[in-house]
């Protein structure tokens, strides 16, 4: 069974190590070490998760499976969001799902999630932003109704890399 439990401020430890633990297998393989290392101490510092965590147009979920933590999710409404985007957006801007629990439809579990807080908040639509060689989680968001929008880069260090922007229409 899969459940999503929203996080809390007592939970920043354990958030920052799982945020570390997925970023990192996904993409430790295809940047440096150097890079990888400082983008994850800037990127995941306490206090940086602390803040997102305070922030009251951001929300964390821990996905469970049975009782251990598989994943995790984080979306942004209004001024939270990663880019200006119009207020009727939800931005899914963090999904991940540790190795050991991939493909067991938690990725979908959560996006499902992620649109019904998208309805409950009354938005119109979703974003996210999706690496352009992540095929595997390309054509996961295509399978979901997703579809490109736009692009923008992202920097890890010294390596400038592009993230398409992918959105998803709840109503039309």
């Amino acid at each position: 069974m899969i459940k999503l439990i929203k996080c809390t401020p007592e939970d920043v430890e354990t958030l920052q190590n799982i945020s570390i633990e997925t970023f990192s297998a996904t993409f430790g393989p295809y940047n440096t070490e150097a890079n990888l290392k400082g983008y994850l101490k800037k990127a995941y510092d306490i206090k940086v998760l602390q803040q997102e965590l305070s922030n009251r147009n951001s929300e964390f979920y821990f996905a469970y499976e049975d009782d251990e933590i598989a994943g995790y999710l984080k979306i942004n409404i209004l001024d939270a969001q990663s880019e200006k985007m119009a207020d009727d957006f939800l931005e899914v801007q963090r999904i991940y799902v540790r190795e050991q629990f991939k493909r067991h439809g938690i990725g979908k579990k959560m996006l499902e999630f992620a649109i019904k807080r998208a309805n409950d908040l009354g938005k119109n639509r979703l974003w996210l932003g999706v690496w352009e060689k992540n095929f595997a989680a390309q054509n996961f968001y295509h399978s979901l109704g997703f579809e490109k929008y736009s692009s923008h880069r992202f920097t890890m260090g010294d390596s400038v890399q592009t993230d398409f922007i992918l959105k998803k229409e709840l109503r039309k």
